[in-house]
């Protein structure tokens, strides 16, 4: 063969080279054939792959097998109450706004919602392949979370859907089933319930070690991940980081074998927590290597790590196999799991399911789902109080309005949100849409003062070269290693949550140091301060002074200082921040400082009709990695609130939040309260309907709100009958759960109780009829809860056991039908498991917990 024919064939041979690949992608192999049993589908591709394409499919980040046709997939979305990314998307109520709607159904269509957007934008990325960022695929979303909110202080309890684990089972099946769809054979998006269990606590989350009884688990942690197995049929379930009675959730067999797949009979993948795998090792120490740990997880019953920068298994499941700590039918094992689910997903139907395919991008940020956004935001809302009927407010006797407090004229969409494609609307605008020229509204924007302090002056501090503030340094990593970027700051103000973007600061983990000196202009006693999340220390006049190098939400560090006007003292701040929301300031109170005045606020007030004070929490005060210290409102809010009291006492609070506060000042004062928890994009509009009477609130509290914190256990007590929650807190709640009002009233009537054998188990049937006494249309959340007046078990003061909400015209009535089985009145005995309660049982039917209207008494054991 002479040159130019050695040349031209190996031209034809790299010429047909991507056909050749291509035959070999397109050519359908029995995994593919959708009308195979999926076991035998799962066996054949299973046979293919190879070990190192097997560890491949159990991490978020899952490359392609090219030579068997199979995409890559990215797992791990968030879905809580609209698509996180990538793009804009409706930004729905959060999670324990939906729950204070107490409607299951509503839940579920939100969620189906939520599940149509994900899918249309899937579809519009050719099927997600044009989706190339980690985290950030469709079809796989790590919500909803069901742990309960066991404690008022948990940092993600807005995350959740309330205290109580029959409500959260029934909105955690409504949910799963939305996000999941109907179909018989296909999967619309994964539902990931989260996280398990008994995971409750932010500040030590990574090595919490949750001691609690079986039959604390049993009964009030594990219920809602029970129902959304054998009732949602979720098709992946999430571990958490803590240990449960010294074991990692993630390494617990019992937990994610024996009860999980045994017992409920799951047959989807788990999932761990984003770093849970590693902290087997790294935090817990519960092996001797990482090495063991992978095989720890494996035989425990993971099948699947969200590495989040530590790839257990990507790094050291194959040399666990190789050491023989991992079988090679553990390894199919969970691979089988993995792939089960992506087939139900249609990923492995050559022609497509053809069931979800079509659902259109169109649907993202549609009408239908900013009215379903409205309604649900509208649901959400639960009057607390109304003194005198000063709600609704009438736009014909009022002249001027008075809009007040930090959280008027913002949405606080809570945890886990994404980025809204229609404007949001702001309590401010949505009053404004409704008054338009009617009434003048007189807003006085207020700024929350988190700290009683102020940040310091840059003509108060000097950098190396003479200039005003202090010398930065900037590095790409967590430890102040490698050569960092330069600058001068003129304060420490670094705030990735209201500030804009700055591309000069590095992507990612990050650390920095400020050093200069701070040259002051009087002499006197200051208050010096560096309030930060994750690690922060300071030197100050050579002397370190504030050390809190740990990951951890944010705080504030203080010392008092003596400071000689004109003197220089030497100032050294380092902080790191570990990739997400950042923040590291450098505040004083000066001995100059005097009490800070609302002019602006009392003014408004002044010369108003009326003042509607927006207040509330957000994610600086609540949030993922950081627990509230206390159950105040955050910040001055509670003495501007006075300030504008003692200018106009006719006032409605509106409490935007994420969870529960003691304001029993205001219960005490103020006429108008309403409560809306982070009420998603359409939350102003759905406010200004409740204000101005468009709409009548409906919603009921799905938390207890406490007078203090004085009866309620530690943090990290477990034991929910040491006096925790409706169920046995010992004190008078300054609102109890269930609790929540309307614009009219509804009496309760006609109680009728039956006993029944449904599928060869008792039920026991109630009915009721419900009056609307009032003068407006309403709808009443009708609640049912059992106690147990001389049961032999450990049982509960009281329990929700039945609620259904109805709507009931004015001057009209309605039968109302309840049931539960025996099977909801269970215990749990370590001797003998589930007992079903054989004694009297009290029937108790109301409008909360504690208004109770009618009961009766049922002896199971005639």
């Amino acid at each position: 063969m002479n040159f130019n024919t050695k040349l031209l064939t190996r031209i034809l041979i790299l010429s047909l080279f991507p056909f050749w690949g291509f035959a070999q992608q397109s050519k359908n192999f029995p995994f593919n054939d959708a009308k195979l049993p999926i076991e035998k589908r799962l066996d054949d591709v299973i046979k293919r792959l190879t070990i190192d394409e097997k560890i491949g499919m159990l991490s978020e980040t899952s490359a392609a097998v090219e030579r068997l046709g199979i995409d890559k997939y990215f797992y791990g979305n968030e879905g809580l109450h609209g698509v996180m990314r990538p793009g804009k998307f409706t930004v729905f109520p959060q999670s324990i706004a939906l729950a204070a709607s107490w409607n299951p159904a509503l839940i579920n269509s939100v969620a189906t919602a939520i599940s149509d957007e994900a899918r249309g934008k899937w579809n519009e990325l050719n099927k997600g392949k044009n989706q190339k960022a980690p985290f950030s695929d469709l079809l796989t979303l790590w919500s909803p979370t069901i742990n309960m909110a066991r404690d008022p202080r948990w940092g993600r309890t807005a995350e959740t859907y309330g205290e109580d684990p029959f409500l959260t089972s029934r909105f955690a099946v409504a949910y799963i089933k939305g996000l999941q769809g109907n179909d018989p054979n296909y999967i619309k998006v994964v539902a990931t319930p989260k996280h398990l269990a008994a995971n409750n606590e932010e500040n030590n989350r990574l090595s919490a070690n949750s001691i609690v009884s079986e039959k604390t688990l049993r009964e009030y942690y594990l219920p809602a991940f029970k129902s959304s197995v054998m009732e949602g049929n979720a098709q992946s379930i999430m571990s958490s980081y803590n240990k449960v009675n010294w074991i990692p959730s993630t390494a617990s067999k019992w937990l994610l074998t024996d009860v999980l797949r045994k017992e409920w009979g799951f047959d989807g993948y788990v999932v761990s927590d984003c770093g849970a795998a590693c902290n087997i090792f790294t935090k817990h120490q519960f092996t001797a290597s990482m090495e063991e740990a992978a095989a720890a997880a494996l035989k425990a019953g993971m099948d699947m790590e969200c590495a989040a920068g530590c790839n257990l298994i990507k790094e050291y499941l194959k040399l666990a196999w190789q050491k023989k700590l991992v079988t090679d039918e553990e390894l199919n094992n969970s691979v089988r799991n993995v792939l089960r689910v992506r087939i139900r997903l249609g990923l492995f139907d050559k022609a497509g399911n053809g069931v979800y395919d079509n659902i259109s991008p169109k649907v993202i940020g549609s009408e239908e789902h900013q009215k379903l956004a409205l309604k649900a935001a509208q649901e959400s809302i639960i009057l607390l109080k109304n003194a005198k009927n000063i709600l609704p407010l009438k736009l014909n006797d009022l002249k001027s309005i008075a809009v007040v407090g930090h959280n008027a004229d913002i949405n606080v969409f809570g945890g886990y949100s994404g980025v809204p494609l229609n404007a949001p609307i702001t309590p401010l605008q949505g009053i404004k849409n409704v008054v338009g020229d009617a009434v003048k509204i007189n807003y006085a924007p207020t700024k929350l003062d988190l700290f009683n302090v102020e940040m310091i002056p840059s003509d108060e501090l000097q950098a190396a070269n003479g200039q005003h503030g202090l010398d930065a340094e900037y590095f790409d990593n967590k430890f102040l290693e490698g050569t960092p970027k330069k600058r001068t700051d003129p304060q420490v103000n670094f705030n990735t949550k209201e500030n804009p973007p700055d591309p000069f600061i590095p992507a990612g983990k990050k650390s920095m140091r400020w050093t200069g000196w701070l040259v002051p202009s009087k002499s006197g006693e200051y208050t010096l301060a560096v309030s930060s999340d994750d690690g922060s220390r300071a030197w100050f006049d050579g002397k370190q002074v504030t050390n809190s190098w740990k990951d951890r939400g944010e705080i504030l560090d203080s010392f008092r200082v003596n400071l000689v006007a004109g003197k220089k003292y030497a100032v050294k701040i380092e902080y790191y921040d570990t990739g997400n929301d950042a923040v590291c300031r450098f505040w004083w109170r000066t001995p100059f400082a005097k009490d800070k005045v609302y002019t602006a606020q009392i003014d408004a007030a002044k010369k108003s009709d009326v003042v509607v004070a927006v207040i509330g929490s957000g994610l600086y005060n609540e949030r993922e990695g950081h627990d509230k210290e206390n159950l105040e409102l955050p910040g001055d809010q509670m003495a501007m609130l006075k300030a504008v009291y003692q200018a106009n006492p006719n006032v409605v609070v509106v409490m935007v939040t994420g969870s529960q506060h003691t304001i029993g000042w205001i219960k005490e004062n103020i006429p108008g309260i309403v409560n809306i928890y982070f009420g998603g994009e359409q939350a102003g509009n759905a406010i200004a309907s409740v204000l101005f009477g468009k709409y009548n609130p409906s919603g009921k509290l799905p938390l207890t709100y406490y007078e203090s914190l004085d009866k309620v256990p530690a943090m990290n007590r477990y034991e929910i009958n040491e006096g925790r929650t409706y169920m046995y807190y010992p004190g008078k709640p300054l609102y109890e759960f269930g609790y929540g009002l309307s614009y009219t009233t509804f009496k309760y009537e006609n109680l009728q109780v039956k006993r029944t054998i449904e599928n060869g188990k008792k039920q026991i049937a109630v009915e009721v009829e419900i009056v609307n006494t009032g003068n407006v249309d309403g709808e009443e959340v009708v609640q049912l809860y059992t106690s147990y007046p001389n049961s032999q078990h450990e049982v509960p003061l009281k329990q929700l056991k039945a609620f259904k909400k109805v709507f009931v015209a004015k001057g009209q009535r309605t039968k109302v039908d309840l049931k539960f089985s025996e099977d909801d009145i269970s215990f749990w005995s370590i001797e003998k498991g589930w007992q079903v309660e054989q004694g009297k049982i009290m029937i108790n039917v109301g409008s909360s917990s504690k208004d109770i209207r009618l009961n009766s008494v049922v002896d199971l054991s005639k």
